[in-house]
């Protein structure tokens, strides 16, 4: 049953939307591969000179072992939003004489073989048999390379847990990100340290023979309650209720706000209701703590140039993702958009104040920086009004050249269905272009005008807007009938 599983897995890997993907977004994803494979196998071997570099000669494997806690909640935060859970139709096989266990145990043990867990293993092998090994044995340097995979599998256990669970309570997600969000920003205020609490756990694992075992009562604990979580709902009739339940949520207070509040309360049925939107939204969300990388270090806190960058990224990030596919996410019944009794420039302006919507969020998210001081206020501030009055308006107009249809039930982590060079060319306005006017203003000095011009920049074209959306509305007319015919072609 395995090696028929396991060949229906392999055909549905050969016939999925990537493998029929132009050639340029292979070469991009493979030279993405390499290039990270690359980092972490460097890390890897140049890590012992690396960690004596920064705390001196002395316990190189206590100073490893300090920073693995947080190497655990990077990794988690990054596996939620990245990884892409291991799925095979389950639906048409419960109706055959095949054991629901088989199912599920093949799920959770064929979601091992991923990148992402091979990747660690591309920086604890070296460190290991380069910084364990001298100072402990090889046989030593080996099972903390077993003891290390263990934790590696914990962390991916866990993350596709809360992956699932998150799609059925949405509040597991909040509690999860609120944990780790408060865990690396008090330790960056210096409220607490984890390295002792890292070193403790983790530095038996280069040290004791016996250390690794301990990574396994987690991880099959971890993996017994995937397997709760999947067998409870391997039910047809579950999968009914959970569907009826979902197309309950209609957004009513927003449908009673005329014409441009329904529009919103589409957009918002079309995020909730789908895979693929909804992990835009959760990824929007884990990427506001993306400032805490700048924030926590000094070298990025004294200057403007790296936190601006942030600033645009964090306000910007979650319109951006939804605003790169804007119109490609109605593929699916785009002919009934083209035949609805509302303008052009009107369903514009709907999407316009969808994403503008998800900028503003994504502001209030951020204030929270303002404790590592007002610079930070300032800059966020900037940064929100340029992607209000600039990233829009460019998003708008990309989207109009967009004819690739997207299936909104598959998952986003690695999907690139519905991309093209658009995508790819949009980000140089969207991220560069503010932070080179920027830098002219800094290099002379003036980096406080520098962001006033940015944050001006966003207002003067917000007054702009009717035109911009007259212009939009132009270029869709020109093109419907060629998108039309793109988002036919499944």
């Amino acid at each position: 049953m395995y090696a028929t599983l396991f060949k229906h897995k392999w055909k549905q890997t050969l016939r999925s939307g990537f493998m029929r993907q132009n050639w340029g977004v292979k070469i991009l994803l493979g030279f993405l591969v390499l290039y990270f494979g690359l980092i972490f196998l460097a890390l890897g071997i140049l890590m012992p000179e690396l960690l004596e570099e920064i705390h001196g000669e002395g316990d190189v494997l206590g100073y490893f072992a300090q920073y693995v806690f947080y190497y655990v909640l990077v990794d988690i935060a990054a596996r939620y939003m990245l990884q892409d859970l291991t799925v095979l139709s389950v639906q048409q096989y419960l109706i055959l004489p095949v054991r629901k266990s088989k199912l599920l145990h093949f799920l959770l043990q064929s979601s091992i073989f991923n990148f992402f867990n091979l990747l660690p293993l591309l920086f604890v092998i070296p460190f290991a048999f380069r910084g364990v090994a001298p100072a402990e044995g090889v046989i030593q340097a080996v099972l903390f390379s077993v003891g290390m995979l263990g934790v590696v599998l914990c962390d991916h256990y866990l993350a596709i847990y809360l992956k699932r669970i998150a799609a059925v309570k949405f509040y597991v997600f909040l509690v999860a990100l609120v944990v780790i969000a408060g865990l690396l920003v008090g330790q960056n205020l210096n409220w607490w340290s984890l390295y002792p609490v890292s070193r403790f756990t983790f530095g038996p694992l280069a040290q004791n023979y016996y250390a690794w075992l301990v990574p396994l009562l987690p991880l099959a604990s971890l993996y017994r309650l995937n397997y709760a979580f999947l067998k409870r709902f391997t039910h047809l009739d579950q999968w009914q209720k959970q569907a009826k339940e979902v197309s309950e949520n209609r957004f009513a207070y927003l449908e009673k706000k005329g014409l441009y509040g329904a529009m919103v309360a589409n957009e918002l049925k079309l995020i909730t209701r789908n895979k693929r939107t909804k992990g835009v939204l959760f990824s929007g969300l884990f990427l506001a703590a993306y400032g805490l990388i700048f924030y926590g270090v000094d070298t990025y806190r004294e200057g403007y140039g790296w936190l601006l960058f942030a600033g645009i990224f964090m306000t910007g990030v979650m319109m951006i993702n939804y605003g790169q596919f804007l119109v490609s996410w109605e593929s699916s019944y785009f002919d009934g958009i083209l035949t609805r009794n509302f303008s052009v420039k009107q369903y514009y302006r709907g999407k316009f104040w969808l994403l503008a919507t998800m900028v503003l969020v994504m502001y209030i998210i951020t204030l929270p920086y303002a404790f590592f001081g007002l610079k930070a206020l300032w800059i966020n501030t900037a940064a929100m009004f340029y992607n209000l009055g600039v990233s829009t308006v460019i998003l708008l107009f990309a989207s109009t050249y967009t004819k690739k249809p997207i299936d909104l039930s598959k998952g986003a982590a690695f999907n690139y269905q519905g991309t093209s060079a658009t995508q790819f060319v949009i980000t140089v306005p969207l991220l560069l272009v503010p932070i080179l006017l920027f830098q002219g203003f800094n290099l002379l000095g003036a980096p406080i005008w520098g962001l006033v011009t940015i944050g001006s920049l966003g207002l003067i074209n917000l007054a702009f807007l009717p035109y911009y959306l007259q212009e939009t509305a132009k270029n869709f007319k020109e093109k419907k009938y060629q998108k039309a015919a793109g988002y036919r072609q499944k």
